[in-house]
């Protein structure tokens, strides 16, 4: 599909943008809906009736082009990079040029009209008749087995079928893919890069979750293909879509709020106990795609943060060994953050903790000592 097509931004069945690449064309249909990493970045394109001169002609190029970023930038942050395990395979299933650039994800996210698990927008092109947003909503449409297969396992099979598929708007380090239950709802399977053990520090991790007063994603063990796998059920919905902390921060500065301040204020007891679990796990791998926000799908409200999710890396060795590692949040140390938290908020175990609840002595002599040093006891 040829990156000049013009296409609409689509909300469900609600127009949002129409963006013609060609023409440098970009029109607002629903200023209301529009994606939050593309909200604040748009400049006004002045009437071409009044530009009379060269400088108002190099001006309204000028907007035209940051609009363009805007665009670019957003469809291509929804395209799965080429560093995420087995996303080569999948390039090469649908015969994808592996340059990793921006004009290259943008052309992927045409190609699957850049739906995603995350959110309900997508693309529709000018010459669609009877496409709209329950055609294309991977929730109620059937999933790409083949597509699963190969972002799973690395395989090299042939295409066949819809091209609309999650697989290519789900980021990442590791290999994934969605299954559909029997329940119909989404599943995430993800496999370790070290065999088995990242999936079962995932279930772990989940596990001991389940013993706090902690929102969080619940993952179960499974197998596919004989391999074992972590799983977990989707955890957006027609109704709650996901705001990254990357894409929060980035809305923050480009809109001139500070972030900070404005987390705290949208969800202070989420974000605390997540300082707190980090540091009671030696998580090493807090970044700004696996913490962030739930908004609302019509009134676009960021309502609090999601659950947590994504711990397969936790109970790192060097971060067991050392409670003062930096973190990312406000200059502070790992320590540092969890100690500031428990004075800000209630947290606790709601279920005793135990050796059984760990894979290793280490984990659980690690864990013990932090959170006997938060104050927290463990049986």
């Amino acid at each position: 599909m040829n990156r000049r097509k013009p296409f609409t931004i689509m909300r469900k069945d609600t127009e949002v943008m129409r963006v013609d690449f060609d023409t440098l064309t970009y029109e607002v249909k629903n200023e209301a809906y529009l994606p939050y990493p593309i909200q604040g970045r748009l400049h006004d394109l002045p009437d071409p009736a009044g530009i009379t001169t060269r400088y108002d002609l190099t001006q309204s190029l000028l907007a035209a082009r940051k609009n363009e970023e805007a665009v670019v930038s957003w469809l291509a942050n929804r395209v799965l990079l080429l560093s995420r395990a087995n996303a080569k395979w999948i390039y090469n299933l649908f015969l994808f040029e592996q340059t990793g650039t921006d004009e290259q994800r943008v052309k992927i996210a045409m190609t699957c009209r850049a739906v995603s698990v995350l959110d309900p927008y997508w693309l529709k092109f000018d010459d669609d008749k009877d496409i709209c947003w329950n055609s294309v909503d991977v929730r109620k449409n059937p999933l790409n087995e083949i597509v699963a297969q190969v972002a799973l396992h690395g395989k090299s099979l042939t295409l066949a079928g819809s091209p609309v598929t999650p697989e290519l708007t789900t980021n990442g380090a590791y290999a994934k893919a969605w299954r559909r239950h029997p329940d119909g709802n989404l599943w995430l399977y993800k496999l370790g890069a070290n065999g088995s053990t990242e999936s079962r520090i995932e279930v772990m991790c989940s596990n001991l979750l389940d013993k706090m007063n902690v929102e969080h994603v619940h993952y179960e063990a499974g197998r596919d293909e004989d391999k074992y796998v972590c799983m977990c059920p989707c955890m957006t919905t027609e109704e709650k879509a996901v705001l990254t902390g990357m894409e929060f921060i980035s809305w923050c500065n480009v809109n001139g709020i500070d972030p900070e301040k404005r987390m705290f204020e949208i969800d202070a007891e989420s974000i605390y106990k997540m300082w707190i679990v980090d540091f009671l796990i030696s998580n090493r791998d807090r970044h700004g795609q696996n913490w962030g926000f739930y908004y609302d799908t019509e009134t676009m409200e960021i309502t609090g943060c999601h659950p947590l999710f994504d711990h397969n890396n936790a109970f790192d060795i060097d971060f067991m060994r050392d409670m003062d590692a930096p973190y990312q949040f406000g200059g502070m140390t790992v320590r540092e953050a969890a100690v500031k938290a428990m004075r800000e908020v209630d947290f606790h175990f709601t279920v005793p903790v135990t050796r059984a609840d760990f894979i290793t002595d280490r984990q659980y002599a690690s864990f013990r000592k932090r959170a006997e040093y938060l104050g927290l006891r463990v049986g």
